[in-house]
């Protein structure tokens, strides 16, 4: 499939030079053929004359001048404040261009139309699972602090929250409770849509950097996924071709979802701390894992790295009498255990930032 057609109209020029140049340079411009006018006649000339158009993003005023369009061209207005024009589809014009072309395709892919695939894929996005079969661990920070990093390395970033109770993300005003059954329908009943419906759905944290599927109002429904909802849900997500990683935060349980994410992500990084309990517990679900799934489970211990959280680097606990071996450890930033909005983020600790880059790294991502 080739480049969809973008048609943006505003009257600034200075504004379609600087989303132009950004767009030459930004993996959008490898799905999207950017038609750039400040002219009102020019564009009313441009659309009556049957060019093609897939999307039209124009201010309200230019978008006055076209009188009718067809009802199935994506329009959108581009105003500097909500309610400002008759459309009933509005973005932002004035902000961060990431987040202004995460608007186009979300609001293209809302409106029913297939994402273009872009014209160099690769391999797809490096998919990272983390799991502790213990809690306290700090997996949700270390899966959003690996995708923020990855960010910050240039690797457009996917945070994949499966747990059962989540509210990683949910302290961000974003909303949309119900995207994440919104997504499972569109994956089981229009499989082809799954990255549209990623396209439509995600919310892109304002802070981290990152984009995610808001939390699931319905913890229930993380009861009822299976191994082919998850490489279903991580096919959607590669196949938008807009990340180059996805981490993916799980929780302590070990089922069937488990299973179909060992089998799909390249490496699962697996958190324990130095303490009696967590050791044994990750070392009964180790045992578990073996006996329930056999060797649907022992084909993934290749990919599992094992990183402990907390305790000496050079003296990394002895972990099932000698069968599991430490990667890595983590620092235990003690600040986090008193709560707040930045607790586990990372944001208030350099050193703990500084060794999941590392983690980074060594795993091949960055």
């Amino acid at each position: 499939m080739g480049k969809r057609n973008l048609i943006v109209a505003v009257k600034e020029s200075e504004y379609v030079e600087r989303l132009a140049d950004y767009i030459r340079h930004a993996a959008f411009g490898e799905s999207w053929q950017l038609t750039a006018f400040t002219n009102p006649a020019a564009l009313r000339g441009f659309v009556r004359g049957g060019y093609p158009v897939d999307l039209l993003a124009a201010q309200p005023a230019m978008l006055d001048e076209l009188g009718e369009l067809p009802d199935h061209l994506a329009v959108a207005a581009l105003v500097e404040y909500r309610g400002q024009s008759r459309f009933e589809a509005e973005i932002m014009q004035f902000q961060p261009l990431p987040l202004l072309l995460q608007a186009f395709t979300a609001h293209f892919a809302a409106s029913g139309h297939t994402l273009p695939r872009p014209a160099t894929r690769g391999k797809g996005p490096a998919v990272i699972a983390v799991y502790s079969a213990s809690g306290g661990t700090g997996k949700t920070t270390l899966a959003l602090q690996l995708a923020q990093q990855a960010g910050i390395s240039g690797i457009p970033a996917f945070y994949l929250n499966l747990e059962q109770w989540n509210a990683s993300l949910s302290t961000d005003g974003g909303g949309g409770g119900g995207d994440f059954a919104k997504l499972l329908y569109t994956l089981q009943s229009e499989p082809d849509q799954g990255a549209s419906a990623v396209a439509a759905l995600r919310k892109r944290h304002p802070t981290l950097g990152m984009d995610s599927i808001a939390p699931c109002d319905n913890p229930e429904e993380r009861l009822t996924l299976g191994a082919e909802h998850a490489k279903s849900l991580l096919a959607a997500i590669a196949d938008t071709g807009d990340y180059g990683c996805v981490a993916v935060d799980l929780d302590t349980r070990l089922d069937a979802l488990h299973i179909g994410i060992f089998e799909t992500c390249d490496v699962a990084v697996w958190l324990m701390t130095p303490d009696a309990a967590s050791l044994k517990k990750n070392e009964l679900a180790l045992q578990y894992g073996e006996r329930k799934y056999g060797t649907a489970f022992g084909e993934q211990r290749s990919k599992f790295r094992f990183v402990q959280v907390g305790g000496s680097p050079s003296e990394p606990a002895v972990y099932g009498g000698g069968n599991i071996r430490v990667d890595m450890v983590l620092p235990r930033v003690e600040e986090w255990a008193s709560g707040g909005p930045l607790s586990g983020t990372g944001e208030m600790a350099p050193h703990y930032r500084g060794a999941v880059e590392s983690l980074l790294r060594k795993l091949g991502i960055a």
